[in-house]
C-alpha cells in the first residue's frame, strides 16, 4: 500500500493546481452576499433574497419565484445583478411591471438567460389607463416560452396579447373580464388550456377555432345565474378538438349538447358542474376510453337506460349531489371494471333489486339512504360491491355497517378497515386497461419490460 500512498502524494499538488474554482451561487447566503454589489438594498439569506418590496425564492438549485409586498412597480429597482443563468419555471406573485418594460427585460437583470414557463398573478394595476399597451409588450421576444399563467386580469386583454408566442403549449386565463374571440387565434400549438370567459356564449364558435391539438381543457364560463335550456355552447363547437383526453366545464348553462363530445374519441375524463338536469342517452356515444365521469352539484333527475353502453373501460362515477330518485336495473350492466360509484346526497327512494349485481369491484356510496332503505335492502344483498355508508373521502371507503345489510358482507369482507385509496387502485386499473388495449406483441414486452411503459 505504501507505493500507492506515494503515487498519490506526488499527483496531489497537480491535481490540486488543475482544480476548477466553483463559483459561490446565489442560493447560499455567501454566494449571494459574493454577488449582490449593494448590501444595503437586499439582505441575503439561505435560497432567498429579502429586497424593500421584493423577494425571490430559490431552491437548492436554482431561482423558481419573484413575489413582491406591495403592487409597486419601483420594487424592480431593488432586483440585484444576480447571473442565474437558464431556469426551468418562474412565478411572478403580486409584482406590478413598469411601463414600457417588458417582463423579459426585467428578467435579464437577473441574469436569467432562458426560462420555459412563466406564470403571473395579479400583475398590473387596474387603475392605469394605459394598461392595454403595457400588457402588450409583456411577450415580445419570448419565441421558446412553453407555459404561460395568467391569473388576476380585471380589463379585457388586447387581441394581439399572445400573438409573439408560437411555441406555446399550456396557457391559463383567468380573470374577471371578457375575452377577445380571436385571442387564441396565434397559438395553434396548445395542449393545455384553462380558461375563464364570461362572455363565451358570444365568442365561443370563434375562440376554440383554431384549437384542434389540445388534449386537456379547462372552461369556467362564469355564468352565475344561468338559465333552463341555456348552454353557452353549439353541437359542434368541440367536433375539430380530436385529441382531447380530458374536459372539465363549470357554469356554463344548465344544458350541454347532447352531441358535444361526439368527435372527442380520445376522452378519459369528463367533469361538468353546471347545474345540468337532463342528459341523453346518446350523451356518450363515442366515449370508449373513459375512465372517469364527474357530474356533482347538478340538477340531474334521471339517468338514461342507455347511458353507459359505450364505456366499458369506465372506473368512476361521480353522481353526488343531484336530484336522483332512482336506480334502474341495467343501468351498470356494462360496467366490469368500475371502482367507485357516488351517489351520495340524492333523493332516491327506489333501487332496482339488481341494480349493483353487476359491478362487484365497485365501493358503492350511498350515504344516509341506507336509513331510508334499511327496512328493504334486498339490492345491497344481491352484490358483492362494497356499500359505503360514509362520506366519500378520497376514495376510501372507512366504515360500512354491517349489521345494517344482515348477511350482505362475507367474513373476509374488511369493510370496518380503510381500503387502499381509489387513486391507486384506479391507476393499477388503467394500466391494466391499457395492457389490453395493445396489440399482443407489445402486451408481452409491456409485461416483460415494464419499467419501459408509461404508466398513468
Amino acid at each position: 500500500m505504501w507505493w500507492l500512498l506515494l503515487l498519490l502524494s506526488l499527483i496531489a499538488p497537480s491535481w490540486q493546481e488543475n482544480a476548477t474554482v466553483i463559483t459561490p451561487s446565489y442560493v447560499t447566503k455567501a454566494g449571494c452576499e459574493a454577488l449582490v454589489k449593494e448590501p444595503n438594498l437586499c439582505e441575503c439569506q439561505e435560497q432567498e433574497i429579502k429586497c424593500e418590496n421584493l423577494q425571490l425564492h430559490s431552491d437548492n438549485v436554482q431561482l423558481y419565484g419573484i413575489s413582491c409586498s406591495i403592487f409597486d412597480a419601483r420594487g424592480f429597482g431593488y432586483i440585484p445583478p444576480l447571473k442565474v443563468g437558464n431556469i426551468g419555471s418562474l412565478i411572478v406573485q403580486n409584482c406590478a411591471i413598469p411601463n414600457a418594460q417588458s417582463i423579459k427585460y426585467l428578467l435579464s437583470k437577473l441574469g436569467v438567460s432562458n426560462y420555459t414557463e412563466l406564470e403571473i398573478f395579479n400583475y398590473f394595476d387596474p387603475k392605469k389607463t394605459d394598461r392595454g399597451e403595457v400588457l402588450q409588450q409583456h411577450y415580445t421576444d419570448h419565441e421558446s416560452l412553453k407555459k404561460v399563467s395568467i391569473i388576476g386580469f380585471k380589463s379585457t386583454l388586447p387581441e394581439n396579447f399572445l400573438e409573439n408566442l408560437p411555441a406555446l403549449q399550456q396557457l391559463s386565463l383567468k380573470g374577471s373580464s371578457d375575452l377577445p374571440g380571436n385571442i387564441l387565434h396565434p397559438l395553434k400549438n396548445l395542449t393545455h388550456l384553462e380558461i375563464v370567459v364570461k362572455n363565451l356564449g358570444k365568442v365561443s364558435g370563434a375562440i376554440f377555432a383554431k384549437q384542434s391539438k389540445l388534449k386537456h381543457l379547462m372552461i369556467d364560463c362564469d355564468a352565475k345565474n344561468s338559465s333552463v335550456e341555456m348552454s353557452a355552447f353549439g353541437p359542434q363547437e368541440l367536433w375539430h378538438m380530436t385529441e382531447l383526453q380530458s374536459i372539465e366545464l363549470f357554469n356554463c348553462g344548465d344544458n350541454v349538447p347532447t352531441e358535444l363530445f361526439w368527435m372527442s374519441e380520445q376522452l378519459a375524463y369528463i367533469g361538468i358542474r353546471s347545474n345540468i338536469s337532463y342528459l341523453s342517452k346518446d350523451f356518450l356515444k363515442v366515449q370508449k376510453k373513459l375512465l372517469t365521469l364527474r357530474l356533482e352539484r347538478n340538477n340531474i333527475a334521471r339517468l338514461p337506460d342507455q347511458l353507459f353502453r359505450n364505456t366499458p373501460l369506465i372506473l368512476e362515477i361521480h353522481l353526488a349531489f343531484n336530484n336522483l330518485d332512482r336506480i334502474q336495473s341495467g343501468l351498470f350492466d356494462k360496467l366490469k371494471n368500475l371502482q367507485v360509484l357516488n351517489l351520495e346526497h340524492n333523493p332516491i327512494t327506489t333501487i332496482a333489486l339488481n341494480a349493483f349485481t353487476p359491478i362487484p369491484t365497485a365501493h358503492i356510496y350511498v350515504g344516509k339512504l341506507f336509513k331510508a332503505a334499511k327496512n328493504n335492502a334486498d339490492w345491497a344483498r344481491s352484490t358483492n360491491a362494497t356499500i359505503c355508508e360514509e362520506e366519500y373521502i378520497y376514495g376510501v371507503c372507512i366504515y360500512c355497517k354491517r349489521d345494517e345489510y344482515l348477511d350482505h358482507f362475507a367474513d373476509s369482507e374488511n369493510c370496518n378497515k380503510p381500503n387502499p385509496k381509489a387513486k391507486d387502485v384506479l391507476a393499477k386499473k388503467a394500466y391494466e386497461n391499457q395492457l389490453k388495449a395493445m396489440p399482443t406483441h407489445s402486451w408481452k414486452r409491456a409485461k416483460e419490460y415494464p419499467e419501459k411503459e408509461e404508466q398513468p
